[in-house]
């Protein structure tokens, strides 16, 4: 079960990865009313949501069965809903930075075995365990969501890919 329960983050991650990189249409989009930055964040909200749902319908079938790993009631779902947000939010920020789905995909995953094998063994309890990383990927998604209105850069930045 301890590997089922990651397996939405480590496809959320990925995913993301691939959807946010890789783009030849940044110019294309840039001189349109739409813009980059509502694009990227369509795109991030979208496969995010999707994630979401199936962390969270994965969750429910385990801990209704329960199998849940560690559970201490309907508060665990904060477990695999914050690795995912978090793993997501990072992901942005990296793939705002590099545009690159190799560092984004290795970014991922270094962020998911951080919070799998450092952070989550040492702090147990749920709220706790998601409260700190989610506030700094907040600040991270915030933070990219800032460079990517610049349309110079993101031209440029594709351009020199």
């Amino acid at each position: 079960m301890m590997v089922l329960t990651q397996v939405p983050v480590i496809a959320a991650g990925l995913s993301t990865a691939f959807v946010l990189n890789g783009d030849p249409i940044v110019e294309l989009t840039e001189s349109t009313p739409t813009g980059w930055r509502k694009v990227q964040v369509t795109r991030l909200l979208i496969i995010s949501g999707a994630f979401l749902a199936a962390a969270g319908l994965l969750f429910i079938g385990l801990h209704m069965m329960r199998l849940w790993p560690r559970d201490m009631g309907w508060v665990s779902i904060i477990t695999p809903v914050g690795s995912i947000f978090i793993v997501n939010c990072l992901v942005f920020l990296i793939a705002v930075f590099t545009m690159s789905k190799t560092t984004s995909s290795l970014a991922s995953m270094a962020i998911w075995l951080f919070l799998c094998f450092i952070w989550d063994p040492y702090i147990t309890d749920p709220v706790r365990q998601r409260l700190l990383p989610m506030f700094i990927a907040t600040a991270g998604a915030i933070f990219a969501w800032k460079i990517c209105n610049d349309a110079e850069r993101n031209v440029v930045k594709v351009a020199a890919l």
